[in-house]
């Protein structure tokens, strides 16, 4: 599992970069060299693609991005299925949670009505507002000079004021209503996206904002349970799911369920059904078992 955020930060010879605090945006020709690679953020991110072609998966919903097209990706973990036509270049604004909620507190009234977001990534809508944003960014990376970080952090207000004065962006506005109503970061939310990663106690404690032990605290407060035995069973139930929605291999149900290794998933899901992931599948489909 590629730490995303990680990754960029240490790695400044590859990635042209400007950072303020910690808001980030870069600019980068991907090299396309697998086909599929997991990967998470402790901080939210907006894709802006200039080119090129990447698909990005969550449980819930998957989004292509080609040229000119914007994505909003929660923090958290997905999958990035790259394609081989053409370079994927791209520029990306890293945005923390802190950072949204302090700009809805300033710029938005909060008298809206604010529903749940289920969905861990979410289209941006392009408009003239946009496009002359994002116009006015590309000169930067020929720079050779910082940029103060004043200019920074208003270079990402205005980001955030397109978004949000677009009608067509409702889904994502409310999103960040949502998260500047909230007064701590949600275990059970956070959870319920990320489950299917192969996360670390650490990168959960992370996304929720908590200490390890303080997250394995709330975690039984809230689950009755292990974070350990609560996830192992959240990915075979998924595990399921996918063996009755689609004829993929077991490898791939594996994988798309966070078992990373096929031998383990498989000895574990008979371990606790009784049967194989394919004999499942076969006795699912007779109806002589239930999902």
């Amino acid at each position: 599992m590629v730490n995303y955020f990680q990754l960029i930060t240490n790695n400044p010879e590859y990635f042209k970069q400007f950072s303020c605090k910690d808001l980030l945006f870069l600019n980068y020709d991907c090299p396309v060299k697998v086909k599929r690679v997991a990967k998470w953020s402790e901080h939210n991110y907006i894709y802006y693609a200039l080119s090129g072609k990447k698909t990005i998966h969550t449980p819930e919903r998957s989004i292509t991005l080609t040229g000119n097209s914007i994505v909003f990706v929660k923090k958290g973990a997905c999958i990035v299925e790259q394609y081989f036509e053409e370079p994927f270049c791209i520029v990306v604004f890293i945005i923390p949670d802190d950072f949204i909620i302090s700009f809805m507190k300033e710029y938005a009234t909060g008298a809206e009505q604010v529903l749940p977001v289920s969905y861990g990534i979410m289209d941006i809508r392009d408009d003239v507002n946009m496009k002359s944003f994002y116009q006015s960014i590309i000169p930067y990376f020929a720079l050779l000079e910082n940029i103060p970080e004043e200019i920074l952090e208003f270079k990402f207000k205005e980001l955030l004021l397109c978004i949000i004065r677009n009608p067509a962006n409702d889904e994502i506005c409310n999103y960040f209503q949502t998260l500047r109503n909230q007064t701590n970061s949600s275990i059970k939310e956070i959870m319920e996206a990320n489950y299917a990663y192969n996360l670390t106690l650490k990168d959960y404690a992370k996304l929720t904002c908590r200490s390890i032990s303080s997250f394995k605290r709330d975690f039984q407060l809230l689950f009755k349970t292990t974070p350990g035995r609560w996830i192992i069973k959240k990915k075979l139930h998924r595990a399921k799911e996918l063996l009755l929605q689609n004829n993929n291999s077991v490898s791939d149900i594996a994988m798309d369920s966070g078992f990373e290794n096929t031998a383990h998933f498989c000895r574990l899901f008979k371990e606790k059904t009784g049967f194989s992931p394919l004999q499942y599948r076969r006795l699912a489909v007779a109806k002589e078992v239930v999902a």
